[in-house]
C-alpha cells in the first residue's frame, strides 16, 4: 500500500495549479479511477475491526509516514511544500475518501485530518469537506481566485 499512497503524490503540482472547475472534475475523475480502490481497502480494513478507531488512526498514521518520507528533506517538509500537500488533501485525497460512500469514510477522514493536524507543521486548522461542497465552492475558478 505505502508504493500506492506515494504514486498518488505523483502528479500533485499538475492537479493544483490553477485549478478551474472543468479541470477539478477531469483531475478528480482521474484520481478516482487510478486510486479509488486504494481509499475502498483502506475503509474496508476498518470495517472488518472491532476497534475501528483504533485502526483508522493506525491507518492514518501509515498514510502520513509515507507522505512524510516522500516529501521530507533531512527530516523536514518545507512550509510551501506542506501547503502544496495540505491543499493536494483536501481538494483530492478527503473527497475521494468521502466518495467511496462507505460506512468508515467519514472515521477514516477524520482519522487523516488529526493525524495531519498533529504530525504537520502549519496544519493545525486542516479540515476537509466532500466533493459536492468543494466544486460548488468554484465559480470558473477555485474560490473565485487565479
Amino acid at each position: 500500500m505505502q508504493e500506492r499512497i506515494e504514486q498518488m503524490f505523483a502528479k500533485m503540482y499538475p492537479m493544483t495549479d490553477g485549478l478551474k472547475k472543468k479541470s477539478y472534475d477531469k483531475w478528480m475523475t482521474e484520481f478516482r479511477e487510478i486510486h479509488g480502490q486504494t481509499f475502498q481497502e483502506m475503509t474496508q480494513m476498518l470495517e472488518r475491526e472491532s476497534d475501528r478507531e483504533a485502526k483508522a488512526r493506525e491507518v492514518a498514521g501509515m498514510f502520513a509516514d509515507v507522505v512524510e518520507h516522500q516529501f521530507s528533506k533531512r527530516g523536514k517538509i518545507s512550509a510551501p511544500r506542506q501547503v502544496d500537500i495540505n491543499c493536494f488533501m483536501i481538494y483530492y485525497v478527503f473527497p475521494a475518501i468521502l466518495l467511496t460512500q462507505n460506512e468508515c469514510a467519514v472515521l477514516l477522514a477524520d482519522a487523516l485530518r488529526d493525524e495531519w493536524r498533529v504530525r504537520f507543521k502549519n496544519s493545525s486548522q486542516l479540515s476537509y469537506t466532500d466533493y459536492d461542497t468543494l466544486r460548488g465552492s468554484f465559480n470558473e475558478k477555485i474560490m473565485g481566485m487565479f
